[in-house]
């Protein structure tokens, strides 16, 4: 990339403080989620300035960088306040009929970098696995590593929590 030859390369900032959490493609539509909005990176075509940035949603961004799940119109992802799903068109949450399961998510001791989150195609299943908030290890030990599975059923909208021991 070269800064100094007009139309060679150069760079644009989003007009956020935030730290950018993930960026997912969902078809031609670059999704960007940061701590606490999403916005997207859209191609208009002018010379000088190919890029601008559209925030989506300003209530909703991800937490864990590893927690967006890829479907064909958009995308799900664990925010600090809800479990969404995302596109170009805006931000909605997914988990108002357990809409208290955002919060178990521990942030202490680097928590919100161990969710992760995967599709299951055959079943129809994601399931994100996270240290809940509200166990310990042993008494007086805080958990650090992932000890509970979230399992979203995207075919019927239905919500499962299990616990995992390694």
């Amino acid at each position: 990339f070269r800064t100094d030859i007009f139309g060679r390369g150069g760079f644009l900032d989003a007009p956020t403080n935030e730290a950018i959490i993930g960026a997912t493609f969902i078809k031609n539509t670059l999704v960007v989620t940061f701590e606490q909005t999403t916005w997207q990176l859209r191609y208009v075509g002018e010379y000088g300035m190919p890029f601008v940035w559209e925030r989506i949603s300003a209530d909703f961004g991800s937490e864990s960088t590893f927690s967006s799940v890829l479907f064909d119109n958009h995308m799900l992802a664990v925010g600090d306040k809800a479990i969404i799903a995302a596109n170009g068109a805006g931000v909605d949450r997914i988990d108002l009929d357990v809409p208290d399961l955002a919060y178990v998510f521990k942030n202490e001791n680097d928590g919100v970098k161990r969710v992760f989150g995967i599709r299951d195609y055959q079943k129809e299943l994601v399931y994100w696995n996270y240290p809940d908030a509200n166990t310990q290890a042993a008494p007086g030990v805080a958990t650090i590593f992932p000890n509970k599975v979230l399992l979203y059923n995207y075919r019927n909208g239905t919500w499962a929590v299990f616990r995992d021991n390694v």
